[in-house]
């Protein structure tokens, strides 16, 4: 068994846009002389497509939309199946996402133009949002385990929301597998995790190897916080 010191395990979700075993954290830290192992925690099931769909047929409603992650975005082209199939009049109204690369997908994808991608999470684009005073509630596809603050923030200023739970967030089926393969090759130095969930999904396993003596570090900003 190999026991390098500077192993460290990426402990996130592998998104639907990225390929497995690329990612900027990975690069980095590889570029500072560390050896990564990327190991899938989270996976996402989508539930609610159709009432999201009927949301979405009524345009006429709403003051716009709102997208925090790019599950949301990957919700709605479920729902709608291509741009062209999205209302055109969603092109008129607001249209917001928390971060460049939830934006990037919205743009690609959907064919809207949002506003916020400078926002890393809800609290700092919530501001922008009430800058526009919306006259009527913003569509909010979200997942399960989505905190309230943007919805609190946008209350407090007069904006009302609609929210559809549109994604759960539950353990990746290959974590156990991957995590022992990972495991019986190198004991890591370091976890790096990306959210509470992460940390709840591994620890019986981690704990069941007998990883004790391992450095932890927890990066995380809820993008709908």
């Amino acid at each position: 068994m190999k026991n390098p010191k500077d192993v460290v395990f990426i402990c996130k979700a592998i998104s639907e846009e990225t390929h497995q075993g690329s990612d900027s954290y990975c690069d980095e830290l590889e570029n500072k002389g560390f050896t990564t192992k990327m190991i899938p925690v989270l996976d996402f099931t989508y539930k609610n497509i159709d009432i999201l769909k009927s949301k979405l047929s009524q345009p006429n409603l709403f003051s716009g939309i709102i997208f925090t992650s790019p599950r949301c975005v990957r919700a709605v082209i479920n729902a709608v199946e291509s741009a062209e199939q999205l209302d055109h009049r969603w092109r008129e109204l607001q249209t917001y996402a928390v971060g460049e690369a939830t934006a990037r997908l919205v743009t690609e994808n959907l064919k809207l133009n949002p506003e916020g991608s400078c926002a890393g999470n809800g609290f700092t684009l919530a501001p922008i949002i009430l800058s526009n005073n919306p006259c009527k509630p913003l569509l909010l596809p979200c997942g399960n385990l989505k905190m309230d603050t943007l919805e609190s923030l946008l209350t407090e200023g007069g904006v009302a929301t609609e929210a559809v739970e549109v994604y759960e967030t539950v353990p990746h089926p290959d974590l156990e597998a991957t995590l022992s393969a990972a495991l019986s090759q190198q004991i890591p130095s370091y976890i790096v995790y990306f959210s509470p969930s992460g940390i709840h999904n591994t620890y019986p396993l981690l704990r069941n190897s007998g990883l004790a003596d391992c450095r932890t570090a927890e990066l995380w900003l809820s993008s709908a916080q």
